[in-house]
This record gives C-alpha cells, structure tokens and sequence, in this order.
C-alpha cells in the first residue's frame, strides 16, 4: 500500500539515516518516532541517535488543483555519555551533516523529499547522564492535490 505523502516523507528520511547508522561499526542505534527504544548504558563509548520530524503547515502552490509543498526539519540529536571530553559526539554530528549534505534525495512511494538547505547543528546541550548535539536538517517536497 502506497503511503501518505506525509507519511511517505518521513519514513524516507528515516530510511536514509537508518541505511548509513546500519553500516557503521559498531552500529549504532536510533531512536525513532512512537517506536520503543532503550537507551544505551551510559558508558564512554556509548552513542546514539534521537530522530525527530518537525513538519510545517503545508503550502499551496497554485488555486484549484496543484502542487502542494511539503517542508519541514528532521531533527537528528547526536547522543554520547557525558563527561568522556572528547569531540566523537561533535564528529558524529558532523557525519549526521555530511550525509544529509544540502540536494540529497529521499525517496518513498513515489514522493520525493529534497534537503534544500545546508544542515546545521546547534550547541552541546547536557541531558543527564547524556550530551547532545542537535542536527536540523530542511527538507521539502511536492505533491499533487491531493496527495
């Protein structure tokens, strides 16, 4: 069954960062929207990644029948035990960038999200026993009326 494109948007960002966490050695484990997740014991060589989908109100493109434009942000929180003093949850922030570099694709059930802006992180934030670092990344995409 073909999903929403609402639906169709988010889970095919969440493909993409779910794909790239997979490969990495050791994998590392995603907290996902309304899925269950354990956190990690806080150890120095723990990490993990929160992911959050902040949609916008949608835009319509032109009167009557048309496009309409999908935007929003995927927030992806690069998570590490706090106190370790070193920059792997900066590093791992970083990659988070790097791999949602600005004209990235993600594809699901024929809707295309696009990254249209470069992604950028916010500040070390503490969040006992964790530090954080969040990464914004803007995507958008269009679909017919209705979608």
């Amino acid at each position: 069954m073909a999903e929403a494109v609402e639906v169709a948007i988010e889970m095919a960002l969440l493909d993409v960062l779910t794909d790239w966490a997979a490969l990495q050695s050791p994998v590392i484990t995603i907290a996902q929207p309304n899925i269950a997740f354990t956190p990690p014991s806080p150890l120095k060589t723990a990490k993990w990644l929160r992911a959050t989908h902040l949609p916008v109100p949608t835009g319509t493109i032109a009167v009557g029948t048309g496009s309409n434009e999908h935007q929003g942000i995927l927030q992806v929180d690069a998570v590490m035990a706090q106190g370790v003093g070193d920059p792997t949850v900066l590093r791992l922030a970083a990659d988070i960038i790097a791999l949602f570099k600005r004209g990235t694709t993600a594809t699901k059930d024929g809707f295309t999200a696009r990254i249209w802006k470069a992604p950028y992180r916010g500040p070390l934030i503490k969040d006992d026993p964790w530090v954080f670092v969040p990464v914004s990344i803007r995507y958008i995409a269009f679909a017919t009326d209705p979608a």
